[in-house]
């Protein structure tokens, strides 16, 4: 199939890229696993060149890097995704074309992945995780997505002037873009306000899509650390307080599922610090109770983990502390809370790690 339109590149790049920028928000906002910021490259290529949409990618990419600071290192991924599948689509076949996108989707953010935290001798082991089919599928839905816009725009383009048919589907785009924002603040971000500020404590509120991306989750980690955290000798050391904000609903019973969530963001920690081999498990859970937790039915576990320090020599430690999980049904959002010392330390530091836990404005 080919689809000639002289002359319009300028007027409908707005359209390719708000669609990139749009859909990947728009998943945020309805908890959709995948990101199909690949859209509207892929259209791009296909209407004009692999010239044209690497532009419509680039520019695309850029942009979603004041969503997630991330893309300012992947921002390339939707220019190369959109450029080999909008390319293989035009020479042979859409089906063609989804599983190109699929596969260097898969290609794209391994690399990246592998760039910030990862370890790359675990390359194969990455791609049997579930996220691995997540990006797949999300290269192929970027396609159908596409091809949904060049069924469109021709018959716009027929019926209106090329300059009206770009300015209506921008004002939608645009539209749909505002409302998922306004929706992704509300049910994501709209929690930070919940943590106060501890003396002696660092806070972070950060996006966790990267971290979580073989779990195939989305959400942001709200956490503190105290300022001690990389004194050896300090009942500081290795201390973790914080908060997961996951989208959608997680049976918040099932330990193996929660603990999965820390032992990704410890290993991708532990990358960023310089581990050479990071690693962290679940050695025990025990009392694992039902409680009552600013308003939420939560269950509360206590158990240990082994893992590596984030200090040169990077040396095997033990933490002990404790998760709670709740549901909210309201935002749709899981929650997970952790806090965690080192064995030597726990007893000394429990106190301190719940007075924190309490002080949130949650619920």
């Amino acid at each position: 199939m080919s689809v000639r339109l002289p002359r319009l590149n300028l007027l409908l790049l707005p359209v390719f890229v708000l669609l990139s920028v749009t859909i990947r928000i728009a998943s945020d906002a309805l908890h959709l696993p995948g990101y199909y910021t690949s859209s509207g490259a892929i259209a791009m290529t296909f209407f004009f060149s692999p010239l044209w949409g690497i532009l419509s990618g680039l520019v695309s990419g850029l942009l979603l890097s004041i969503y997630y600071n991330v893309y300012l290192i992947a921002f390339w991924v939707p220019a190369f995704v959109g450029a080999l599948a909008g390319y293989a689509w035009r020479k042979t076949h859409p089906l063609v074309g989804g599983l190109v996108a699929g596969f260097s989707q898969l290609v794209g953010w391994t690399l990246i992945y592998v760039l910030i935290g990862g370890v790359p001798e675990r390359i194969l082991w990455y791609w049997s995780q579930r996220g691995a089919l997540v990006l797949l599928l999300d290269g192929f839905i970027s396609t159908l997505i596409a091809a949904g816009i060049v069924y469109v725009i021709p018959r716009m383009i027929a019926k209106y002037s090329s300059a009206k048919t770009s300015a209506i589907l921008s004002g939608i785009l645009v539209a749909v873009l505002v409302v998922s924002a306004i929706t992704v603040y509300s049910n994501e971000w709209g929690i930070v306000e919940a943590f106060p500020d501890h003396e002696g404590y660092v806070k972070v509120h950060t996006k966790m899509d990267l971290v979580w991306l073989w779990m195939g989750e989305k959400g942001i980690n709200n956490y503190y650390y105290p300022t001690t955290r990389f004194t050896r000798g300090s009942p500081g050391y290795q201390v973790w307080i914080g908060l997961y904000w996951i989208q959608g609903y997680h049976d918040v019973r099932d330990v193996s599922l929660v603990s999965q969530f820390a032992i990704w963001d410890q290993d991708f920690w532990l990358r960023l610090h310089g581990c050479p081999n990071p690693y962290t498990y679940v050695i025990r859970v025990r009392n694992i109770t039902e409680i009552e937790y600013k308003g939420y039915k939560a269950y509360l576990m206590y158990g240990s983990m082994v893992t590596r320090s984030d200090v040169k020599s990077y040396e095997e430690i033990v933490l002990d502390g404790f998760f709670i999980t709740f549901y909210d049904q309201a935002r749709d959002r899981t929650a997970i809370i952790y806090a965690a010392a080192t064995h030597e330390n726990f007893k000394q530091m429990k106190e301190e790690l719940w007075k924190i836990v309490n002080s949130w404005n949650i619920g």
